[in-house]
């Protein structure tokens, strides 16, 4: 999601536009490509962005669809995920003259000469974060198996009892009672 940033730094400091973003399903040579990674399948978003003094705020928020795998039945899902963003973005150069601007801080992220910003690592790594660390297919999986390892939600199952022929001997010591001997 690669975004021009040069006309919004011509304008005076404090000007503002606004980015819709929608793609269901996101494809896979497209521009928005790089948020598959994160297990987006569809997206939908509103970014505003603010021209500042140091270069541009990137503000907003993003409902995606992630795919995973629940976490008890292990079986594929979709999962809805809801995150909100806001990056300061510094230009490294006056968009009007071309002169250097003022140094960005060590980690910071950066609007280059091209004076374009790729907005999808940032909500990528926002849906990354947003998304559940163990999703549900629905709320009330009922899981596998611990024994057998068959789904749960497939319908209810029995185990015929099993026995460890180690404890055999303290069977026989079920029904034994000291006090009545």
């Amino acid at each position: 999601m690669l975004v021009g940033v040069a006309p919004l730094l011509k304008q005076p400091v404090g000007t503002c536009t606004t980015l819709e973003l929608a793609e269901d399903p996101i494809a896979p040579h497209g521009e928005n490509a790089g948020l598959l990674e994160s297990g987006a399948r569809s997206i939908d978003a509103t970014i505003d962005l603010t021209h500042t003094d140091p270069g541009v705020l990137v503000e907003g928020s993003a409902t995606a669809l992630v795919a995973g795998q629940c976490s008890r039945c292990l079986k594929d899902c979709l999962t809805r995920v809801r995150a909100e963003f806001a990056e300061q973005y510094y230009a490294m150069l006056d968009v009007a003259t071309g002169a250097p601007g003022m140094a960005a801080p060590e980690d910071a992220k950066t609007i280059g000469s091209d004076f374009r910003v790729d907005l999808t690592p940032l909500v990528a790594e926002e849906l990354i974060l947003a998304a559940p660390f163990a999703p549900l297919c629905r709320q009330e999986c009922k899981g596998l198996c611990l024994e057998c390892g068959a789904d749960l939600n497939a319908g209810p199952h029995e185990h015929a009892e099993a026995t460890d022929s180690r404890w055999a001997k303290l069977r026989t010591l079920e029904g034994f009672h000291a006090d009545r001997e």
